[in-house]
């Protein structure tokens, strides 16, 4: 089962409608043919949703194709241009999306004004329908207007809008409509796209990459002198130990790691760290969610980010929410314009049902429950 609630201006949630927002999880009526839910991936306004057959679906805002439909559609539909393909990951950006396909290559459609679809922009229109490009993906993220790949080498390679450095292509490499290579040493296995910063993880170092806009600390370096970070800077942040999820907010950072340990920083002026606490740009928050009595403690299960909130999924079956307010993203009492610590999604779910998957949009979320077997 699919459950989706916060902005809905563009019928985003699937839900049949359209509305300023849904204030309470509300089940999506949607049949998969026997199929799961493998992956939902949010942009501003515009939904895709991959089953476990790697059958693409889509809904929400279409202004710029990044729905890869003829129209716009406020439920689930399949999307039939892309039907015969069997993805393995999805990703979306502000108004443009991709998807990796079981063999590696990548599709891309949508926005490219920036040429943050990594087609040269005096060939293209601003607004394309899907197209299969000759690169190497395992691992994609889409920020505002860039996007970042890993390939099976460990290798970055981004496109897009980089005045604020967030390209890492140097000071005189401010765009780009290709992919083109970063330059790191390490292995990379993990990559996030801010608004206007990128970061990413290299396993065989245990160490952080960042380069772009450090306005507010997000990139772990004083932000008065390094405002804008135009090439990848290596930062140790003492982590012995494998991540489970890189993921970046506008201007947030969480990382998740492998003993279940929350670690965020970057801008919480909507609480966006889950704390109400005075946070020193580039100081890290250890998150930790509310215990209570009579259990053996209450641990992360999943975690998932929007532009400026995020949700976690706790291992007694019960989701946690904290950041910007303004459209019922967090599900919680919508007169708040945000929630400043972690903070119960009231949701009542049956004994034999399980939360097993969550995802963030801009303002928007989606869950999914399995019965137990």
């Amino acid at each position: 089962m699919l459950w989706s609630w916060g902005a809905n201006s563009h019928g985003q949630l699937g839900l049949c409608y359209v509305n300023e927002q849904v204030e309470k999880p509300t089940k999506i009526n949607i049949d998969f043919h026997g199929n799961k839910v493998k992956q939902i991936a949010c942009g501003g306004g515009h939904t895709l949703l991959l089953d476990t057959e790697g059958k693409l679906y889509s809904c929400g805002w279409n202004n710029n194709l990044q729905t890869a439909t003829e129209k716009e559609v406020n439920s689930f539909e399949r999307t039939w241009r892309l039907s015969g393909i069997v993805f393995t990951n999805i990703a979306c950006g502000w108004d443009f999306s991709c998807g990796v396909t079981d063999d590696n290559f990548l599709f891309v459609w949508g926005s490219n004004y920036y040429g943050q679809l990594g087609l040269p922009r005096n060939e293209f229109p601003d607004s394309i329908k899907p197209i299969r490009l000759q690169v190497n993906a395992c691992e994609v993220s889409m920020g505002l207007r860039h996007t970042a790949i890993v390939n099976s080498k460990g290798e970055v390679w981004i496109t897009g809008c980089g005045k604020h450095g967030q390209l890492g292509l140097g000071s005189d490499k401010l765009s780009s409509d290709r992919f083109v290579k970063v330059v790191i040493t390490g292995k990379i296995t993990h990559v996030a796209c801010g608004q206007r910063h990128t970061v990413s993880w290299s396993s065989d170092e245990k160490a952080l990459y960042v380069w772009g806009d450090n306005k507010h600390g997000q990139l772990l370096l004083q932000k008065d002198k390094y405002p804008k970070i135009f090439s990848p800077q290596k930062i140790d942040i003492d982590v012995r130990q494998n991540v489970k999820k890189l993921l970046s907010g506008w201007s947030n950072v969480l990382l998740w790691l492998e003993d279940g340990t929350l670690l965020a920083w970057g801008r919480n002026n909507y609480g966006q760290l889950a704390t109400d606490q005075t946070v020193v740009a580039g100081q890290r928050i250890n998150i930790k969610l509310p215990e209570f009595l009579f259990t053996e403690g209450r641990h992360i299960k999943d975690v998932a980010i929007g532009s400026e909130h995020a949700l976690c999924l706790a291992t007694d079956n019960t989701i946690w929410a904290w950041g910007w307010n303004e459209h019922a993203n967090t599900g919680i009492n919508a007169t708040q314009l945000h929630i400043s610590k972690p903070t119960l999604v009231p949701f009542n779910i049956e004994s034999n049902f399980t939360i097993t998957q969550l995802y963030c949009g801009s303002a928007h979320n989606f869950i999914v429950i399995e019965e137990d077997s």
